[in-house]
């Protein structure tokens, strides 16, 4: 027995103040109305008498408060011996079983399965066990327990899904199941050892002190598996007489094999060829689709005859089919160099994908924002106060709105719905230069990239524009002024130009970068660099871009279940994809289906190599120390006695307050 802070045991001296109350407690006379004390005796009553202890019970208690507040504030520790059972320390078995894609080829699954079953069949007298299961993530089916009974039911509940694996996870678990004070563990990782599954650090491998790793490896080294690998092509097929879909083959055998792939639209054949596939190679093919059905399509890929693992012989995709999505573009004149250079810009890549609409300022009295994907003001002074209170409630609701700076609309010192303070147009010639160059430019943001931060342009007049809190800057002049800035209103996103868009301020909309600058700020104001026709399995899906005006999206999964409750519809902004298939998305344009596919790395089936398993399973020895070889662990952690102690202090004070109250009130009735 130890005490990790002794010097709270002087709080014990204060047990002589509950004494001291109780041995001068008078008693309290009775008073009792009489006409006249000519007739009693006069005497003096003396109070040494009185001062006995009454209410042991109670003060019992209150000695014990006292005494347990300062025991548990040192903190006693009891230093145990090792807890040996038949000459050994009984061990928790941690049995992680690779649920992964991978692990439905073949035999392998059932292979598992047994390993684990004989795991738990082998439990030593005081060993306890816990079943994990890991793809996708790490779920913890059990609670530690020696009945074998338990754990078999929860092991024949599992079965392999279509995620990947980590063993990066089944360790971060592991160091949070065995936490200090839990004794001594061993880690059985029951798995096919796929190469995929070893995270890039090793050090994310690296088991807790007292955890022993041992590793069960399923299935051969030499099992075969052909996979549709990856497609390729644009799913917007929209205004295109003939759209091509290109698909891969990938071979991870040692054999070639012959293979016919099909295209699905929909659960009906619209295609297939015979290919021929060597061994560990890829092969390419291609399908053109003509007049697909309108709005979104089911699209897949398949490879028959099917393998050993079919889940992965079928790939998807989402074909868009659906009418462009109208763009409002406001200038003060319809016909300017603007409206042209934007136009022609948004026909020659995007035309399938958005219309243009033109106005002016005059006419959007009667003009509904919600009827548009993203609106566009360029070079804007002013805007009717109706249109302008439809529009902010828009962009608080989710609307997204591109500002470019202008001769007009730099002269009013402010831009228009952000409120963002402009300065009057800087010309570079009193720089002395005659232009200005981009300069730094955030390469994670999307427009920077495809654009390359509009370096190859010359901008000879901007407006200086003063950031707000919370905004971003992913481009800026040589000079360091914001040359876009991002702002965020409510779930709405702004883009705010410092320069114009036609050839006057700046010599933009004549180079290369003017067309994907147009194309990529389309798409990230709606929100469709985020959308593609394919995702990976544990992807997440945004949805405040999605939302109408209302508010509110519906997310249906592949089993045809609704995903979202009521309130998450209204308040939720992303949602992980957990289900291979596709998922329906009702939301501000209607009907869109997003295919969701496993992780191709899953079809590989080749193992880790054995350098990095052995550097593994040494690592793990060398941490366990004596407990790879069955010896009893010298130190064990001690029992914290201070928490007991804890607990009867809180029933010690709640013992005393009832019997006191009840003493109370007996003095009160007197």
């Amino acid at each position: 027995m130890g005490l990790l802070a002794p010097w709270f045991l002087l709080g014990a001296l204060a047990v002589g103040l509950p004494l001291w109350l109780h041995l001068m407690r008078r008693r309290n006379p009775v008073k009792l109305t009489f006409s006249s004390l000519m007739f009693f005796q006069k005497r003096t009553d003396t109070t040494i008498r009185e001062r006995r202890l009454r209410y042991l019970l109670l003060l019992a208690l209150r000695l014990a408060v006292l005494l347990l507040l300062a025991l548990a504030f040192s903190k006693p520790i009891w230093e145990r011996p090792p807890a040996v059972i038949g000459g050994r320390i009984p061990l928790l078995h941690l049995i992680a079983l690779d649920t992964s894609l991978s692990m439905g080829h073949g035999d392998r699954w059932e292979a598992a399965k047994e390993l684990a079953d004989e795991i738990i069949g082998a439990l030593a007298p005081g060993d306890r066990a816990q079943l994990l299961s890991n793809g996708p993530s790490v779920s913890v089916l059990t609670e530690p327990t020696p009945d074998a009974a338990i754990l078999r039911r929860a092991l024949a509940g599992l079965a392999p899904t279509q995620a990947s694996n980590s063993f990066g996870d089944v360790v971060e678990a592991t160091r949070n199941l065995v936490e200090e004070g839990t004794g001594p563990a061993r880690l059985h990782v029951i798995s096919d050892l796929q190469h995929s599954a070893m995270p890039s650090r090793f050090q994310d491998l690296v088991l807790p002190p007292h955890a022993e790793l041992v590793l069960h490896g399923v299935g051969s080294e030499t099992d075969a598996n052909w996979a549709v690998d990856s497609i390729k092509g644009d799913p917007r097929v929209y205004g295109r007489e003939a759209a091509t879909l290109e698909g891969t083959v990938a071979s991870y055998a040692e054999r070639d094999a012959s293979k016919t792939v099909s295209l699905w639209i929909n659960g009906q054949p619209s295609g297939s060829e015979r290919v021929e596939v060597p061994a560990w190679e890829r092969v390419e093919f291609s399908f053109d689709i003509r007049d697909a059905p309108r709005g979104f399509s089911r699209a897949e890929l398949r490879i028959d005859p099917t393998d050993d693992l079919p889940d992965d012989d079928v790939r998807r995709i989402a074909l868009d089919n659906s009418e462009p999505d109208p763009l409002l573009f406001v200038a003060q004149n319809a016909t300017g160099r603007d409206v042209l250079y934007y136009r022609a810009a948004l026909e020659s890549s995007e035309s399938s994908r958005y219309v243009l609409e033109v106005a002016s300022p005059a006419d959007l009295a009667r003009v509904d924002p919600g009827e548009y994907a993203f609106i566009v003001l360029s070079d804007v002074v002013r805007l009717p106060e109706r249109f302008q209170d439809r529009l902010r409630a828009w962009l608080e609701a989710g609307g997204a709105l591109l500002v470019a700076i202008g001769p007009n609309s730099a002269l009013v010192r402010r831009a228009p719905m952000t409120g963002h303070a402009v300065q009057q147009p800087l010309s570079s010639e009193r720089g002395r230069a005659p232009f200005q160059l981009a300069g730094q430019a955030d390469v994670t943001h999307p427009v920077a990239q495809a654009t390359d931060g509009l370096r190859s342009v010359r901008f000879y007049l901007y407006g200086r524009i003063v950031p707000q809190d919370g905004d971003r800057v992913p481009m800026r002049l040589a000079n360091g002024d914001p040359l876009l800035i991002e702002h965020g209103t409510g779930r709405g996103r702004t883009l705010l130009f410092a320069s114009a868009l036609d050839n006057v301020w700046n010599n933009l909309p004549v180079t290369p970068a003017y067309v994907p600058f147009v194309v990529e700020t389309a798409r990230l104001l709606t929100g469709a660099e985020r959308r593609r026709g394919e995702a990976t399995l544990g992807d997440i899906l945004e949805l405040g871009s999605r939302r109408d005006r209302g508010g509110a999206v519906q997310v249906v999964a592949p089993s045809g279940e609704a995903v979202l409750t009521l309130s998450d519809s209204v308040e939720r902004e992303a949602l992980p994809l957990d289900s291979v298939g596709f998922y329906e998305i009702r939301g501000a344009r209607g009907l869109e289906l997003q295919a969701v596919n496993p992780d191709p790395r899953e079809s590989n089936l080749r193992r880790a190599e054995g350098d990095a398993l052995e550097m593994w399973r040494s690592s793990a020895a060398e941490a366990s120390g004596g407990l790879a070889a069955g010896l009893p662990e010298p130190e064990v952690p001690p029992w914290r006695v201070w928490r007991l102690l804890l607990v009867l202090l809180a029933l010690a004070v709640l013992l005393e307050s009832l019997i006191a109250n009840r003493h109370l009130d007996a003095l009160r009735g007197d």
